[in-house]
């Protein structure tokens, strides 16, 4: 009995700011939940009101790494993801009928030059949903029910 499990692993980038997420026990729309990402990376950077200077030390630190006078490597920004298998989670889309089982990633760019965030959350159903035929409206109308009746 050597059956195969059918897994999904397409991720897509959830664009839908007024979608909500379930994490547990606690719910965000995804709009929130970037908020929540990018000011908690924001704080990390900025301890104790020692912004600037953390900020510099940071970007000296990942923009160049001196190994010794000779060997310098250049860096480049700050990108942060969260695990590869993803974080279980459910998800509710505006104008779905219910929730949807899956996993979610999250990717956080941060440019060191600038200190622009970038946020995506990436979602990936455990089941694909069904893809919806054309010719489903065409098999419902009356029409059809007529016809395939003869």
């Amino acid at each position: 009995m050597n059956e195969k499990v059918e897994t999904n692993d397409t991720y897509q980038i959830l664009n839908g700011d007024d979608d909500v997420l379930l994490l547990g026990q606690a719910t965000f729309t995804v709009r929130r939940l970037k908020e929540l990402v990018r000011s908690q990376l924001n704080e990390i950077l900025e301890i104790n009101g020692e912004s600037k200077s953390r900020r510099e030390s940071i970007r000296r630190w990942m923009t160049n790494l001196r190994l010794n006078e000779e060997t310098i490597i250049s860096g480049g920004d700050i990108n942060w993801n969260s695990p590869k298998q993803g974080i279980y989670c459910q998800l509710l889309k505006i104008g779905s009928q219910g929730w949807q089982k899956g996993k979610i990633k999250i990717e956080i760019y941060q440019d060191l030059n600038s200190w622009e965030t970038q946020t995506s959350i990436k979602f990936c159903a455990d089941e694909p949903l069904e893809q919806k035929s054309p010719l489903d409206d065409i098999r419902q109308s009356e029409e059809y029910k007529k016809l395939s009746n003869n």
